[in-house]
């Protein structure tokens, strides 16, 4: 991505031209279709979805106003819009989320409304409509689900459990679909399931991971270790090389669709039900063809505190392992049949493990970031954001830590397991 001064480029010329009547007559044949019924549009609109906010893509909510066939009153349906995002850094940037938008749109077009027919739990939006820059799906509040209340930082393991049950039906769904087509998705789909985030040739990781290696050589364990700088400076760069090699999918393990983004701001949990029916996940731009472990490992990292992940994470695996293994046998799979015993589940973890650490630490240093700081420089100094996200943060992140306490013990926490399973596992 070019380095240039900051050179906003608009999308569209004007928000809201969204659609045209067709497409939404379009939409609305599709949306009628579930229930076999037919209607004829007398109006729609499009009204930004304030309460959601993100930095890849923009939100709107379309409202549909139709007559059915024999029913004299109007009905009214409110369907969830992503779109690119309207104003961008520069043509670069915005050819990049254009390319993530449409690589989601793909992906519910040609992939996840199949999924869901696997089985009767709900998991997922359906999607209604696609176009390279935009989707139209259900609504996932209209649907009886909300989101984790403003300033939720952390899950308790009763909160992970809707995701990972989730996540277990996800992947029990892709395994039977690949079943029924005979075909892998990997190779189905593998112009849409390409690597977006953890590449060198993405800057939005590449500078996080400068930035976790600063942070490690500041850590209170290793600052005055002679031998843990040199280290730090110059082995633990190409140990984290082999991170680009783990994100494809595995010559040795069972590969499965996965979400590889299911944090907190991505999954929506019942109104009435939060704990016990599955959650339903948005935002599948990240996903990839890769063994179940990448998901657990990144749930788990991303939602839990370090130390409280350490404690449940025998119950964790557990109760995952038993969701995915049920939902296979009631798809008539058997695991082990597919290279998901328990003891395969397990080794692939262990063989992970580097994945999950390491990706939880440069997460960190945009999720994890004090007082709303990522937001008020989108809003208040976009370039300084753009420089932020995809050229340089370790300044920016070195002095956050040095200003909030929180922050720091908080990233010595993360960067603390990543020494663990590299620096003092070697020595």
């Amino acid at each position: 991505m070019s380095t240039d001064d900051y050179k906003p480029v608009l999308t569209r010329q004007n928000r809201l031209e969204l659609f045209t009547l067709e497409e939404c007559q379009e939409i609305l044949v599709n949306l009628l279709a579930d229930k076999q019924q037919h209607g004829v549009l007398k109006h729609f609109e499009i009204v930004p979805a304030s309460e959601h906010v993100g930095f890849l893509g923009e939100y709107y909510h379309l409202e549909l106003k139709y007559q059915l066939q024999d029913v004299k009153e109007e009905q009214t349906t409110r369907l969830f819009v992503k779109s690119v995002i309207f104003q961008n850094a520069n043509m670069e940037y915005y050819m990049e989320k254009m390319g993530l938008i449409k690589k989601e749109s793909k992906l519910y077009e040609l992939l996840l409304n199949e999924l869901k027919k696997f089985s009767p739990h709900v998991w997922c939006t359906k999607c209604y409509f696609t176009r390279n820059d935009l989707f139209v799906m259900q609504n996932v509040e209209d649907m009886g689900y909300v989101a984790l209340p403003s300033g939720t930082r952390f899950l308790s393991e009763d909160q992970l459990g809707p995701i990972l049950k989730t996540l277990a039906t996800l992947h029990a769904s892709s395994v039977a679909y690949e079943r029924q087509q005979g075909q892998t998705i990997g190779v189905q789909l593998r112009e849409w399931l390409k690597e977006v985030s953890v590449d060198p040739d993405v800057e939005w990781y590449t500078a996080g991971l400068r930035a976790v290696l600063a942070v490690a050589a500041t850590h209170p364990d290793v600052r005055n270790d002679v031998r843990a700088q040199e280290y730090i400076a110059k082995e633990l760069p190409r140990r984290l090389d082999s991170v680009y090699y783990m994100v494809n999918p595995s010559p040795v393990h069972r590969n499965v669709f996965v979400h590889r983004d299911a944090w907190g701001a991505n999954v929506f949990y019942h109104k009435e039900r939060p704990l016990e029916e599955r959650s339903v996940l948005v935002d599948f731009q990240l996903c990839r063809y890769s063994p179940p472990a990448m998901d657990f490992h990144l749930v788990s990292y991303l939602n839990l505190e370090p130390a409280n992940r350490k404690e449940m994470i025998g119950r964790l695996v557990n109760l995952y392992y038993e969701t995915l293994a049920e939902e296979l046998k009631t798809m008539g799979i058997d695991p082990s049949q597919e290279q998901l015993s328990r003891e395969e589940f397990e080794q692939s973890l262990k063989d992970f493990a580097l994945f999950g650490v390491t990706y939880n630490c440069i997460a960190a240093t945009i999720l994890r970031l004090p007082d709303n700081y990522l937001k008020s420089l989108k809003d208040q100094r976009p370039a300084d954001f753009h420089r932020f996200c995809n050229i340089d943060r370790t300044p920016d992140v070195l002095s956050l830590m040095n200003d909030h306490q929180d922050f720091a013990d908080y990233m010595y926490e993360c960067v603390g397991d990543l020494l663990a399973l590299t620096y003092h596992k070697r020595n």
